[in-house]
């Protein structure tokens, strides 16, 4: 059975765009019936894929999640690395970009390791969000995909360049922290933030007073997310038994943040000593 006969069983919107009627028999046997075609059958699903505005699709793109979200369930990873290999497979034909966003998005609930290289090839791209998407698979794949983002980040530019260090600060790569001291220095505001963020999320003891240099040079909304930062990262130290660090971090921001508008980071402070003790 080809691919377009199979997903008839997958309902069409009425009007008002709502699935009023859905056969959840009819539709777990079309899955079972994608699996089982392997290869053949999922790649004839994916020519059934149009970029948006182009043609009516939903079935195809229902049945393509509904399938990704099966294969994710338990005991069935012999399923799962044989569906993903073959949605992997299709981001090398020639396909719109927005199709194979899509295609990146449903490998997020399914991907695994053998799929990491052809995710990691988007994430340089800026059109249609393919590098957000291909970040978000590969995040949720997990650490193993950190040398992904370290390749990518010299060679990314704008909106990646950000998503991809903002990647390497997620899965905590400690092998960055060159590069997170070297972000929170940059001209752009998102950029040094980000590198500020991932400094946290290592838990970096060495760049406590980088964090602290770096929020009083902020103004606006720049020294108000710097300052969370500063804090985040005195109750990660203070958590890991690093009294001494964290202290530094509560005692330099609650002498520095006069204002009125800083009153709650000076009380955060006192908050945050008060347990030090």
């Amino acid at each position: 059975m080809s691919a377009k006969d199979i997903i008839q069983a997958f309902p069409t919107p009425a009007s008002g765009g709502i699935l009023s009627t859905i056969d959840k028999e009819a539709c777990e046997k079309a899955v079972g019936q994608i699996l089982d075609g392997g290869e053949k059958t999922l790649r004839e699903l994916a020519d059934l894929l149009v970029e948006p505005g182009k043609g009516n699709d939903i079935q195809a793109r229902h049945a393509l999640h509904a399938t990704a979200i099966r294969v994710g369930g338990p005991n069935k990873a012999k399923q799962r690395k044989a569906f993903a290999k073959a949605l992997a497979g299709t981001l090398a034909d020639d396909r719109p970009k927005a199709v194979k966003g899509f295609i990146l998005r449903q490998l997020q609930i399914c991907a695994g390791d053998e799929q990491a290289d052809a995710i990691a090839s988007f994430l340089t791209d800026g059109d249609e969000h393919l590098y957000e998407y291909s970040a978000q698979a590969l995040e949720a794949i997990g650490p193993s995909t950190t040398d992904h983002f370290r390749k990518a980040y010299p060679k990314a530019k704008g909106a990646p360049r950000l998503t991809v260090l903002q990647g390497l600060g997620f899965l905590r790569d400690e092998k960055s922290v060159k590069v997170f001291r070297s972000a929170s220095k940059e001209k752009d505001l998102e950029i040094r933030l980000a590198g500020l963020w991932s400094l946290v999320r290592i838990a970096s003891t060495e760049d406590v007073q980088l964090l602290l240099d770096t929020a009083a040079k902020e103004e606006g909304w720049g020294r108000i997310k710097a300052t969370g930062y500063c804090l985040q990262l005195a109750e990660a130290l203070a958590s890991a038994g690093k009294k001494k660090e964290a202290a530094k971090l509560y005692q330099n921001l609650k002498k520095s943040r006069t204002s009125n508008n800083e009153s709650h980071v000076r009380l955060a402070c006192d908050r945050g000593l008060a347990k030090l003790k």
